[in-house]
């Protein structure tokens, strides 16, 4: 081998140098083939990664603020383009002995503009017994010393917590029961500090209604803004004289635990109807639609106290509807705004008419008016018709209230017998107008009248009775009366109804009468020597021919009784109700291709509930209208109110939507079962509008709305600009708006 080696050492050197040369080949191939694109793919990843670095860069400069203001205060300051935002961390400090499932936690959790944090940590069965047992040491230890000290009370306190706490762990032993570490954070945010105290101070007043203490972070306010963040983090301080996380702990087993889910409800929103505000719960808007079909009538009731927004809700949702759904509206307004009723400027905004019911204001309702109503069927189609019984049924009812007024009558067969009387005279007078039940042509006469502002001739409507008339009637069969029992039940009559009438001259001997010219021409003396009598009523707002017009163009009509003394109120109420069930509900066709859509507002309306015959005559009113696509709404102070009678009960449960604002905690009870809510939704209704010392107003319009069974808690919005002018009745606001 080594004589082969050495004889072909040239050659095999020359076959090594070839292998090497080929194999070098071979490399620079794969090199030039397969190394280049890797190093281009290396050079892409690294652009890409450049890339991804300023984009990072840039989400960070606009999700993350410039600076922040790191001194141990009671907030924190954000520094973003050139803004301070100021930041407040707070935790619960201490829980209710009991919470409520959908009632205690959401009112916080939904507190406006707050970020809410809850950490749930779970403990061992092991861990969770051996605190019970520490527990149970503890007490024990405690019991030795109030023994000693022949301490009873202590004694007597300190065996109720043991046996709580023997029995927590013989629950959390056999597995019935779990213990948890809960930590609450809540992030409130203001423009300025002066903001971020009211919201402080509003949200620790709500907790404060549910039983809840909150403290504020303090010096911990960094570390407990970067806890609330979505990171599922607890940061803490590690360096300084404070080692903590700023949260404070809570024990809560596994019942408690439940009532901290936040319940909330299904959004609220008709498909037809205007925005009214936002859901409470949800921060969704609000849609109402009163006409909305899966109702089974349109009227609704609105309850509240005084000064939680219920006026201003009604003229919200009537400039809205009449805004957007071309609807018309007439309200009886009872309260006073200045020397007008506070509904006076929605019927100017909206190119309405106000009439002020007061002593000569020239404004008259008469009691008697009366028309024809328009029916439809689907046999005859469209048909008049005169229901006379009925308007003399409501005429009894209106001068009944003008007899009484609210006072219960003392002797039944005295109020009988007034009754009766009444109700004779009424069908007599329409008797000697010519105007019968059901017999329409009865109303008209030939002659010229106005029609649509146009002087024409032909049928036109009769003149009415009127009061004057009726008192009239009432002197003559008075004069004429030989029945014992009717003598006390006239003279009642003529007594309480003298200062209704307008003006009449009369001999109370032979039941002549006079006008005022010939009153003055037999220098007050009769033919037959007696003096004259004269009767000018103060209160003559109701005798004489009606000339309050419900124009069918008009979007908005208001008559005013505000300027009347408040103890009047209640019965111009009624009669304008029932002049406005003649002359606006009943002139609604039943024809569906005629009808529109109407609604009536009644406020104060509970101010009638004392009165039986004003009851009687709300009820017709209130069935009448859901015949007529009417909706008529009434307002009152309380919803208890309603807890009067089966009528006002009726009138209740047959609405077709309830707006309720804050209640009274004394009629939590009636509320509850009343409105069928259960006993988170109650406790919420009777914390709407929260303290009105404390939230300076801040919420007030919250409202419950029970629609259909279903219900919504919604915060009513305004918008300031273009309703503040009607909506505001608060002195100040106005000052505001008007002041120099």
């Amino acid at each position: 081998m080594r004589l082969l080696w050495e004889q072909n050492k040239g050659l095999f050197l020359l076959g090594m140098f070839i292998i090497l040369l080929i194999v070098g080949g071979f490399a620079l191939v794969i090199y030039l083939l397969f190394g280049k694109k890797k190093n281009a793919e290396k050079d892409v990843v690294t652009e890409k990664k450049v890339q991804k670095q300023e984009k990072i860069s840039e989400l960070r400069k606009v999700a993350a603020p410039d600076g922040i203001d790191p001194n141990p205060k009671s907030y924190l300051i954000l520094h973003d383009a050139g803004h301070d935002v100021y930041v407040r961390c707070l935790t619960v400090d201490s829980l209710p002995k009991r919470t409520v499932f959908a009632s205690t936690f959401p009112a916080l959790f939904n507190f406006d503009r707050v970020t809410s944090t809850v950490f749930i940590e779970p403990l061992a069965e092991g861990r969770a017994s051996h605190l019970l047992d520490s527990r149970i040491v503890e007490i024990e230890t405690n019991m030795i010393t109030a023994e000693k000290n022949a301490d009873r009370n202590q004694l007597r306190k300190l065996n109720a917590k043991l046996r709580d706490a023997e029995g927590w762990a013989q629950r959390i032993e056999t597995g019935e029961n779990s213990l948890y570490h809960v930590y609450f954070l809540f992030v409130l945010m203001a423009d300025s500090l002066e903001k971020l105290n009211r919201r402080t101070d509003a949200f620790r007043n709500l907790a404060k209604e549910k039983q809840i203490t909150v403290s504020c972070c303090y010096a911990l306010q960094a570390e407990s803004y970067l806890t609330g963040m979505p990171l599922v983090y607890r940061y803490q301080a590690k360096v300084g004289p404070i080692k903590a996380s700023g949260l404070k702990k809570h024990t809560l087993d596994k019942l408690s635990l439940a009532s901290i889910f936040n319940h909330t409800q299904d959004s609220f929103f008709h498909e037809s109807g205007i925005i009214i505000g936002r859901n409470m719960s949800t921060g969704m808007p609000v849609a109402f639609d009163v006409y909305e079909k899966k109702h089974n009538g349109y009227n609704m009731v609105f309850a509240g106290m005084t000064g939680t927004g219920k006026s201003a809700c009604m003229k919200i949702l009537a400039s809205r509807y009449i805004t957007k759904n071309g609807y018309r509206f007439v309200c009886i307004d009872s309260q006073s705004k200045g020397n007008r009723g506070e509904y006076a400027m929605l019927a100017d905004m909206m190119c309405g008419t106000n009439y002020e019911i007061k002593n000569n204001s020239g404004n008259i309702i008469n009691l008697f008016d009366i028309d024809v109503e328009e029916e439809w069927s689907e046999i005859s189609g469209t048909y008049e018709v005169l229901r006379l019984q009925d308007k003399i049924a409501n005429a009894k009812s209106d001068i009944m209230t003008l007899i009484q007024g609210d006072k219960e009558p003392a002797d039944f067969s005295l109020a009988t017998h007034i009754e009766r009387i009444v109700t004779d005279i009424i069908a007599e007078l329409y008797e000697e107008k010519g105007i019968y039940d059901n017999v329409v042509g009865s109303i008209y006469e030939s002659g010229k009248g106005l029609k649509n502002g146009v002087l024409t001739s032909g049928k036109v409507k009769k003149k009415m009775p009127v009061l004057s008339d009726f008192y009239i009637k009432s002197l003559i069969k008075n004069k004429r009366n030989n029945i014992r029992e009717h003598t006390k039940a006239y003279r009642i009559i003529l007594d309480s109804l003298k200062d209704r009438v307008r003006e009449l001259y009369y001999c109370p001997h032979c039941m002549k009468f006079f006008t005022k010219q010939e009153y003055g021409e037999y220098y007050q003396k009769c033919t037959c020597g007696t003096d004259i009598v004269r009767i000018l009523g103060s209160k003559a707002y109701y005798d004489g021919q009606s000339t309050i017009r419900i124009n069918e163009n008009e979007s908005f009509t208001n008559i005013d009784i505000s300027q009347l003394p408040e103890k009047e109120r209640p019965v111009a109420r009624q009669i304008a109700l029932s002049f406005l069930n003649e002359q606006f509900i009943k002139k609604n066709a039943t024809n569906p291709k005629k009808t529109q859509c109407l609604g009536v507002i009644v406020d104060e309306v509970h101010q009638n509930f004392s009165m039986k015959s004003a009851i009687a005559s709300l009820d017709y009113v209130a069935r009448t209208s859901r015949k007529r696509l009417v909706s008529l709404w009434t307002a009152t102070q309380a919803l208890k109110d309603y807890d009067c009678c089966y009528e006002t009960e009726a009138l209740l449960k047959q609405s077709a939507a309830k707006f309720v604002f804050k209640q009274s905690y004394s009629d939590r009870k009636w509320v509850q079962e009343a409105l069928n809510l259960t006993n988170g939704q109650t406790d919420r209704v009777l914390e709407l509008g929260g303290d009105p010392e404390d939230d300076a107003g801040n919420r007030k319009g919250e409202v419950c709305i029970v629609d259909n069974g279903k219900v919504c808690f919604c915060k009513i919005d305004y918008l300031e600009r273009a309703e503040a002018v009607f909506v505001e009745t608060d002195p100040r606001i106005i000052q505001e708006m008007y002041g120099t």
